[in-house]
This record gives structure tokens, sequence and C-alpha cells, in this order.
């Protein structure tokens, strides 16, 4: 027989017991009640002492108590539980004892034979936590004995754990989930292996909390032997974080780094920044890095991208970093649905060790304007303006104002054609300095006044089950000849290459130093098989042709002749674990190849894969690109990529490892191998690192 008709007067925090008082009267007040929902309930009416057995459940808002025998004492405040006890909170936390005993205000107290288990964490049935017995001290805090934690599963028949922390006494506070341990020992697979005197860390969801990080291993042939010791710190006051490295390396010395990140409601910013006294050179190294975006009001920033370096190789040889220059950035910058405004300065490191420091073009500074003005049906208006400030210390300085006008719009014709017509005006004023010509050097002012107009047509023929589409699209251009007169310096065109991609473009320069000019026309064939959002086949071609020749275009851009090279690309998606593509220039009068881009992957990224890509140039670069992965079960994974120079037949950089993850850590041993130089003092080197991270500890 079952009784609900008693009713207690509580608030009952659930962590590992009962965490705050509760009283009884025969005057309950109902809006705080928790239920006892027994099979027998016994009531002594001279001590009022309540004594409930047989499948005993206490019921509060805050959790639930599950025990054999509940005995409650509203005199003494006393309340015993034994028998099958068990404990849940409103998170999902159960904890199970073989005796519970509250007493006074119900804020200490203790318990016995404490298994604890957590949602998400180590196998159902197994605890994560326990410990032989525990004192409660205060509402939400408990310190325990023996303890073992564990958040992972159990290996096969042997009944062993990944990991497990054994301490003599673990502190526990059930508020914010954070234990502390003294005297404690990690044991892997049952062996101990590392004795840590304290530890600190959250039980079930991670929080942010000052303290230290996983340390990491390695071996270099440049560094030597090093490890990374690293300490995390939050500073909730100023919504900000920091993480601290040491690097200690045999070979070169002890390297620290510092790392700070804050976030505001109209701002975020991030420091970065490392110092080494190099063992191997004799020299002070290191680097900064400053970001910063502050927002005034929708689409007005304020902005800050920094980075400098001691010299040329430090990034790459401590960081295995490989970019070409770094770059300095102040911005301010204000958006909206039809119009953009910045203006910005940029200083430029060169880490070419063959670079002449002294040549490298500063941008002090830019200013750019853009305003539309769009139709409801498809016309659209613009302006533009630009002016840019380019400073070095030997070389060319110069300064240019670009503006321009343009205007598009377009005709959708009843049989499904797309015409579209473009009309443009562009006007373009330079000053220079130490312009070096043709047996003499140019100081002054030159201009460009470029009109230009363009019109296409495109229309698309699908077969009858739709699966086939042929889409041919033609353009013609048309602008005076001769738009880059001598005085004009080319500082951000020397980009040059016609592709599939900018086929269709009036001008295939990058940058604004320099345009096509003159009439000319380009044609292009897409075909595609495919339903409509699937892709399963696709061949494009096409070509582009002028009138004159243009002396401003490089021979190696593939479009120097009166006739272009052929280009275009190829895709083949016949199944999901087979994807290949090729983009293409051809040589217009023979065929043969003059660039090249080929990829291919085989298989998919949840059962393994292997993905290369070969790029060739005719006269340049020509290597190889490749990656895989391969799952050798739920828990292992081989990883590898690397990049080989076929010009020098030799490796540029290389990497391959294991990687070894289970419910409750990861593992990954690589092999890391760099053969580049970059002219100076940067050499080959050969790594070999060991990452280990015990899931639900310290990470970043």
């Amino acid at each position: 027989m079952k009784f609900y008709a008693l009713r207690f007067l509580a608030l009952m925090p659930l962590g590992f017991a009962l965490a705050t008082p509760f009283s009884y009267a025969e005057d309950t007040d109902a809006s705080i009640p928790f239920e006892i929902d027994a099979e027998e309930l016994n009531f002594t009416g001279n001590t009022g002492v309540i004594e409930a057995s047989g499948k005993v459940t206490l019921t509060g808002k805050d959790g639930v108590l599950i025990a054999d025998r509940i005995t409650y004492d509203p005199e003494t405040q006393k309340v015993f539980a034994t028998g099958n006890v068990l404990l849940t909170d409103p998170d999902g936390r159960e904890i199970s004892v073989d005796t519970l005993e509250l007493s006074g205000d119900f804020k200490t107290g203790a318990l016995t034979s404490i298994n604890m288990n957590v949602p998400g964490l180590g196998d159902e049935g197994i605890p994560v936590l326990s410990a032989t017995k525990a004192t409660k001290l205060d509402e939400t805090t408990y310190s325990m004995e023996d303890v073992v934690y564990s958040p992972c599963k159990t290996c096969g028949d042997s009944g062993r754990r990944p990991w497990e922390i054994h301490a003599s006494k673990v502190t526990y506070d059930t508020a914010d989930g954070w234990a502390e341990y003294q005297h404690a020992r990690l044991n892997a697979f049952g062996v101990p292996v590392l004795y840590l005197p304290y530890l600190a860390h959250p039980i079930g969801k991670k929080q942010a909390k000052t303290g230290l990080l996983m340390p990491k291993f390695g071996t270099s042939t440049a560094l030597g032997l090093n490890a990374t010791v690293a300490g995390y710190i939050n500073s909730p006051a100023e919504n900000a974080d920091y993480t601290l490295r040491t690097r200690a390396m045999s070979d070169r010395g002890v390297q620290f780094m510092a790392e700070r990140r804050q976030v505001g409601l109209t701002f975020d910013n991030e420091i970065r920044a490392s110092y080494l006294n190099d063992t191997g050179t004799g020299e002070p190294r290191g680097h900064a890095m400053v970001k910063g975006l502050k927002t005034f009001n929708e689409g007005t920033r304020l902005g800050l991208n920094s980075e400098i370096a001691s010299d040329d190789t430090y990034l790459t040889e401590y960081f295995n970093r490989n970019e070409p220059y770094l770059r300095s950035t102040l911005f301010l910058e204000n958006g909206g649905l039809s119009h953009y405004a910045a203006i910005q300065g940029s200083l430029y490191q060169d880490l070419d060790a063959t670079a002449d420091d002294g040549s490298t073009a500063q941008i002090l500074p830019q200013i750019e304007f853009l305003k539309w003005f769009n139709r409801d049906d498809g016309q659209e208006f613009s302006l533009h303006f630009d002016t840019l400030n380019l400073q070095r210390g030997v070389g060319v300085n110069s300064r240019r104002i670009t503006t321009g006008a343009d205007y598009k719009i377009p005709w959708l014709l009843d049989d499904g054609s797309l015409l579209e017509a473009t009309a443009s005006l562009r006007l373009d004023i330079y000053n220079v300095e130490g312009l070096t010509g043709v047996n003499q050097q140019y100081n002054g002012n030159s201009g460009r006044f470029l009109p230009e107009t363009t019109l296409s047509w495109e229309k698309p023929y699908l077969s009858p089950s739709g699966y086939h589409t042929i889409a041919p699209k033609i353009m013609l251009a048309m602008s005076p000849r001769g738009g880059n007169p001598t005085g004009i310096p080319n500082e951000d065109s020397v980009a040059y290459e016609l592709d599939a991609n900018n086929l269709f473009e009036p001008s295939r320069f990058a940058g604004r130093d320099r345009v096509e000019s003159g009439p000319r026309g380009m044609w292009g064939l897409d075909n595609r098989w495919g339903y409509a959002g699937t892709t399963d086949w696709r061949l494009f071609i096409g070509q582009s042709y002028r009138r004159f020749d243009d002396v401003a275009l490089p021979e190696s851009g593939g479009a120097s002749a009166n006739v272009s090279d052929w280009v275009g690309y190829m895709e083949a998606n016949p199944t999901n674990w087979f994807k290949l593509s090729q983009r293409f220039r051809l040589d217009h009068a023979n065929f043969s190849t003059r660039r090249m881009d080929t990829s291919f992957m085989l298989g998919r990224e949840d059962i393994g894969f292997a993905r290369a890509t070969y790029s060739y140039l005719t006269d340049g670069p020509e290597d190889l690109y490749a990656e895989a992965e391969y799952p050798f079960n739920d828990s292992v994974r081989f990883i590898s990529h690397m990049r080989r120079d076929l010009v020098d037949d030799r490796l540029l950089s290389g990497e391959a490892g294991l990687r070894f993850s289970a419910d409750c850590y990861e593992l990954e041993v690589v092999a890391r191998r760099r053969g580049y130089t970059n002219g100076g003092d940067l050499q080959p080197s050969t790594d070999y690192l060991v990452n280990l991270e015990l899931l639900t500890f310290g990470s970043q």
C-alpha cells in the first residue's frame, strides 16, 4: 500500500546528498513541498519521528532520494537513509551510497561507500567517481577519502579502464562541479605512471577555470628534445582569459609564449607573443601578434590586425608557419546595403631571406568608397573611388587616385536567353618618384582615361530527360587601345593568368595598375550532366580573342597572343566515394599543357580517404600535394599529408602519424619533416611529437 498524503516543507538541493533543511508542520506551505512515496509509513505522535520503508521515494523540486528505509526526526532535524540509497540531482547526476546521515541544519553530515554516475561519462552502471566515505562540510561541499575517478569505459573482459585518478582525499563542490585532489596518482591500464601532489578539474561539463593544461613532448633534429608546459588563467571580471606556455628545448633554450583573449559586447581582441634567447644562434628572437575590433554602431568598425617577427625564419622554425610576409593593418570602415567606405594603413614585413627589406612597399594610407544604386528590374549602377599611397625606403614611391562608374542592364528573353550589357568609365591619376624606364628614371604625373562596354549572351539547353545541360556563352568587350602608359608603375597587377574562372572578366589583371584594352571577344561552352542540385560529370572549355597585340600581357599568362590558350575544367563525381577535377590551360596551336591542376579524392572522410593534387605550370613550379586518413577502427586513425617538389625531386614538407581516440582520452603520435629552405639560415628538420589529452581535464 502507498501513501501520498504527508507533505513536508523543504528545499532540497541534491548534489551528493540533501542540502537544504526541511521542517515538518501540520500547517504545511504547499508551495514548496516534497512527497514521500513508500510501501509502509509509520508516524510516532510523541516524537514526530517518521519511518518509511519499502521502496521509499522522497521527491522534491531539486531532486529525488530513493532508499529501502528512510527515517526523519523533525525535532533534531536528522534524516537517515539506508539500503540501496540513490540520489539523483536535476542535472541527472546519480549518487549511490550505503548509508546517509544528515544532521543539524542539513548542511553537514556523513555518507559511506559513495558511487557517482555522470550523464555522458563512463559505462552505464559503473561509477565515474567512488569513495569509501565522505563528510558534508557545508551546503555544497564534500570532503571524500580513498577516491577513484575515471570517465573511461572499461576495456574488454579485463574490466580495466585506460586511466584512473586515485587520491587519498578529494574536496568536491557540487555548485561549480570542481574537484580538488591531494596526493593523487595517475594509473594507465592499472599501472601507476605519475604522482600528482595536487590536481583540480571539473567533473561533468567543462568550465573555464584557472589551472594547468596537459603537457606536450617531442624531439626535433633542429630543436632537440623539447617539452611544453602550459597554464590557463580565467578572468571573468574582464571577460578575458590567458594562456601561458613554456617550451624547453635541449638545443635551443627556453621559449616563453603568452596569449590573451577578450570579448565584449562591442569589441574583441587577441594578443599573442613569444620570446626565446636562442642558444643555437646566440640572439634573442620572438614575435608579437595583436588583433582587435571595435564596433561603434551597425556597419561601423575600427580594427587592428598586426604581426611582427624578429627575423625571417622564426615563425617557420618554432610554429611551423610558412608565410611570405607579415602584414600589420589599422582600418576604419563603414558599410551598408548600398555603400562601403574604408580607410586603412598597412605595413609589411617581407620574410624572404633574399629580399631587401627597404624595397618592401608600405601602404600609408588607402581610402576606398563604393556606392551602389540597384533597381528592382535588375539594372545596377555603381560609383567607386580609391586612393593609395605606396612608400619605400628604396625604390619607387607612388600615389594613385582611381575613380569610376559602372552600369549594367540585363534582358531575359522569352526563349531563355540572357543578354547583359555593361558600360563603364574609369579615370586614374598617378604621381610617381623613382620609376625606372629605358635608360632613364621618371618622376612626375601620369594618367589614364578608359571607357569600356561589354555585351554578353548565354542560354542553357536541356536534354528531354533534364540530365544533360549545354550552356554556351559569348562576350564582346570594347575599349580604346593603349590603356597602360609607361609612366604608371605596376605594383598590384604583377599577377596575370587566364583561366576558366576569369575568362569572362573584361580584365584578368589582379589589382588596378594594369588593364586589358582594345576590342576582344570570349566564348565558352559548359556541359553538365546531373539533375538539379547534383553534378555527376562536367566539362567546360573556352577561349578569348583580341584584334590587336597588347604588350602589357605577360607571355606566361595565356592571353598574350591574339588567340588565347584553351582554358577549361573537368569534374567527375560518379559516386560518393570518388571525385576527380581538373583545371587546365592548353596551348592554342598544339594543345600542349601550359597549366594543369588535377585533384582526386578516393573514399570518404568517415571511412577513410586519399586525396591528391598535382600542379604544373610551364617554366614554373611542378608539385604534388597528397593527404590520406584511414581509420583502423573506431579508436585508431592513420593521418598523413605531404608536399613534394617534382622539379627538384625533393620533399618540401610531410607529416604522418596515428591518432588514438577514446571516450576519455586522445593521443596523437606524429612524425613531421620540413625539407625546404628559404635561402637563408633555415635548414631542413625532422620532428617527432606526442600529444596526449585526458578528456574532462584541462584543455584548449
